[in-house]
């Protein structure tokens, strides 16, 4: 008998950045049971990040200068992600669509406070983007296509509002359960 206990609680994360500087404006995420689909709980975060939105990304986000103003700083933003992913247990490593979120957020994070402890994610992340890409390639497929294709290729809808963190966190998170499924059968 395996003494391995099956991961069934993952969190997905996305981010969105201001441009060009990159600095973090919205943190989204959800924490769900990959197995049967469920999210357990989301979160959706506003970051100050002390600068004036580029007017191309409010345009593509939706996000509004005052909602970044009466932001959280991004230390607060990731203590709440931090808690909600502790308190379900999820397993370390982040769930994303195109990797480098978490490595994004831990690099600003020690950007503005050299003495940064606490970081609740592994050193590494599960890139949906690429499992969906190989599956397209192992199936004689272009490897083509955002979030929005990959969802309508695998038989899913895409939900809410593109560009916005929380909704491009809760999709990543259909995705990755789907490929999960495919991969059983």
């Amino acid at each position: 008998m395996s003494k391995y206990k099956q991961v069934e609680v993952f969190t997905a994360l996305d981010l969105e950045l201001n441009q060009p500087s990159n600095k973090i404006i919205q943190i989204g995420a959800v924490t769900g049971n990959i197995y049967t689909g469920q999210i357990l709980e989301r979160l959706s975060v506003f970051v100050n990040p002390n600068e004036e939105l580029n007017p191309s990304i409010i345009q593509l986000t939706k996000i509004k200068q005052n909602d970044v103003d009466s932001g959280l700083t991004l230390e607060e933003g990731y203590g709440l992600l931090q808690e909600m992913h502790e308190s379900y247990k999820a397993f370390c490593n982040p769930v994303t669509w195109g990797g480098g979120d978490s490595a994004e957020i831990l690099n600003q994070l020690k950007q503005e406070n050299p003495n940064f402890q606490g970081w609740c994610f592994g050193r590494r992340w599960i890139d949906t983007k690429t499992l969906y890409v190989t599956w397209r390639l192992a199936n004689q497929k272009p490897p083509t296509g955002g979030l929005s294709r990959a969802m309508t290729n695998l038989g899913l809808q895409f939900k809410g509002q593109a560009h916005n963190a929380l909704w491009d966190a809760e999709n990543t998170f259909y995705t990755y359960c789907k490929i999960i499924k495919m991969m059983e059968s």
